[in-house]
């Protein structure tokens, strides 16, 4: 869509004595209604300190960054807590060196990426930042992606060295993804314990265990290393795209500088007296967020590898952290559990999946009398290094997203245009943010990239989230929806289309759709709709289908019912499906449809749309 450009309302939102589209705030004495202009978010905010911006400004990779805000601590002062034992500042200083020799060793050099599939220990942000410090750049993959999955994210980077947790099936993943002939030399097998190698007998000329790995340790470097500067890639994570190939979202050290700088001098409460506990897997941008972005505000870090959701109440109430980040999924078993006393969470924070306003008032009334403090939600995609929004510190709206990180604008547009919206209307319109932590690209997708970020009539790089919602007079965010085919089952990102392009590869169906279903356990989960062909045996085409998907996919993403139809709605006019007709009807309704373990046919013949 072409972007139109309207002199008089650009000058009615600008002023007219700014040739380049820029206003200075503290000369304008009237609010324009624009939020990118007004920023009505900043009076939740402090002025941060000169000496902040200095030491931001100078950094020049993110270790950079991350080692001179560690730097103002004690060298005893504890920053990670993991299976028993404590890391001073010392301790991470001696292992991210350990790791610069054994890398520069292996012969990895500025500009080279290296791959990761680890669960969350310590470990992977000693050599994330032990990278960073050398200039090479960080492939972060899930640990349930599937060979092939695995394989696209290897070549896409050109990884020859590939970092897997020592667990059976995630150490067979990554020699699976090898059939494909990729550019791998060595995968390198890391205990979740340093010391306790896991038993396994899997054997492969490829496969290079820890203690050889660490030999590296004793050899000195042969050559000067180049360090990184503020410009280079830093991390690549990814995220699905409509066709369900994944994106590689390539993140800068501005970025990660950004984020961290945001995080720490915002009113969230992220400070050095606090104590936060992990979950996160480290294959994604928030969990840079969630360890070294908290350190650097001061925070202590308890990591946990795995965990599940029936035991995450007895891991908080054992590490009594200040701080979490959960979903509410985790908050949920929080309020559930019988847990009395809770007076040591000040800061349960929620992201990653919408918190619906209800839940977040009984969450708040239920733990306020175990003595926790509010849960407060942010928001923020991989694409804008994961945080965008909070709700700031003693000023939450219930309900909303947070309000814009000190160094992050964000704006509602009319959907897909660069036409801004007032904020003082409460207009719903999309959500697009820009400022520094907006990423430089998905790696060598400049299609996917142009779809995302786009240069508006201000000159500015706007991030388009896809997301619907409104800014309120206070400069608070609220989430009314997706407009993209996403949902989100227990915490994990499904793309409904990859399920449809999936199924139909297989031929042994006419016609498919996937939508989104509520559900009280999972959140939400993925429906199909299918059309048979003539004489196909239900029970039999429905195992075939999940077993397929199961396959190729996480089991998030196979449907959790099959609706057997006739017939699927198309538009008219351009002939797309019409999946919002599918999603309104109720499926459940036993009135109109005859539901059998995870198999639904409707009763009647015409409850689907028809042009």
């Amino acid at each position: 869509m072409s972007l139109h450009f309207d002199e008089k309302e650009l000058i009615e939102k600008l002023g007219d004595n700014n040739s380049r589209f820029k206003i200075n705030r503290e000369e304008s004495t009237k609010m324009t209604g624009y939020a990118s202009v007004d920023k009505p978010w900043m009076k939740w905010h402090q002025p941060i300190p000169k000496s902040a911006q200095e030491l931001y400004e100078t950094a020049t990779t993110f270790y950079d960054y991350f080692k001179k805000n560690i730097s103002q601590y004690d060298i005893d002062k504890k920053f990670i807590e993991y299976n028993g034992h404590e890391y001073t500042r010392l301790d991470i200083e001696k292992e991210i060196e350990k790791h610069v020799l054994m890398f520069s060793n292996l012969g990895i050099r500025r500009g080279d990426t290296v791959s990761f599939m680890m669960l969350n220990v310590p470990e992977i942000v000693y050599m994330f930042l032990a990278l960073n410090k050398i200039g090479a750049v960080a492939n972060l993959i899930k640990f349930d992606e599937s060979p092939n999955r695995i394989n696209h994210m290897i070549e896409l980077t050109k990884s020859k060295y590939f970092f897997v947790s020592e667990v059976p099936f995630m150490v067979q993943s990554a020699l699976d993804s090898l059939q494909y002939k990729n550019s791998l030399e060595k995968i390198i097998t890391v205990p979740l314990v340093d010391g306790m190698q896991e038993a396994n007998n899997i054997t492969n000329e490829k496969l290079m265990n820890y203690s050889t790995y660490k030999k590296n340790n004793l050899k000195p470097i042969s050559v000067e290393l180049s360090e990184g500067q503020d410009t280079d890639s830093a991390v690549i994570v990814y995220t699905g795209g409509s066709t369900g190939t994944p994106k590689g979202v390539n993140l800068t050290n501005h970025n990660l500088k950004s984020m961290a700088y945001g995080m720490k001098y915002s009113n969230y409460g992220f400070t050095s007296n606090k104590k936060s506990m992990n979950i996160l897997p480290p294959a994604i941008a928030y969990y840079l967020n969630a360890t070294a972005g908290l350190m650097i505000c001061g925070l202590e870090v308890t990591f946990i590898p795995n965990f599940e959701i029936k035991d995450y109440p007895n891991l908080v109430n054992k590490y009594r952290p200040n701080m979490i980040f959960a979903g509410p999924v985790l908050l949920k078993s929080l309020q559930y559990s019988e847990i009395n006393d809770y007076s040591f969470l000040t800061d349960p924070m929620s992201g990653g999946d919408k918190y619906y306003e209800s839940e977040e008032a009984e969450f708040d009334e239920i733990m306020s009398k175990r003595g926790a403090g509010p849960a407060r939600q942010g928001y923020g995609a991989s694409e804008e290094t994961a945080i965008a929004t909070c709700n700031p510190l003693n000023a939450k709206k219930l309900g909303s997203i947070g309000i814009p990180m000190h160094n992050v604008t964000v704006s509602i547009f009319e959907y897909g245009t660069d036409k801004e919206l007032k904020y003082t209307s409460k207009e719903e319109g999309e959500i697009c943010i820009t400022g520094p932590t907006v990423m430089k690209e998905y790696l060598d997708n400049p299609v996917e990239t142009n779809a995302v970020l786009k240069r508006h009539r201000d000159g500015l790089i706007w991030a388009h989230t896809d997301d619907l919602g409104i800014l309120d007079e206070d400069g608070f965010l609220f989430h009314r929806g997706r407009a993209k085919r996403m949902l989100t089952r227990s915490g994990a990102k499904v793309w409904l289309s990859s399920i449809e392009e999936e199924v139909k590869s297989l031929g042994i169906i006419t016609d498919c759709c996937a939508t989104k279903l509520n559900d009280d356990l999972e959140r939400e989960v993925p429906v199909l709709s299918i059309v048979l062909k003539e004489n196909s045996n239900v029970e039999e085409i429905v195992n075939q289908l999940d077993n397929h998907i199961s396959l190729h996919f996480p089991d998030t993403y196979v449907p959790k019912y099959y609706v057997i139809r006739e017939s699927l709605p198309y538009s008219a006019t351009n002939r797309k499906m019409d999946f919002k007709t599918l999603e309104n009807e109720n499926i459940l309704d036993t009135d109109n449809f005859e539901i059998i373990g995870k198999i639904i046919r409707p009763k009647h013949k015409k409850l689907v749309k028809e042009y």
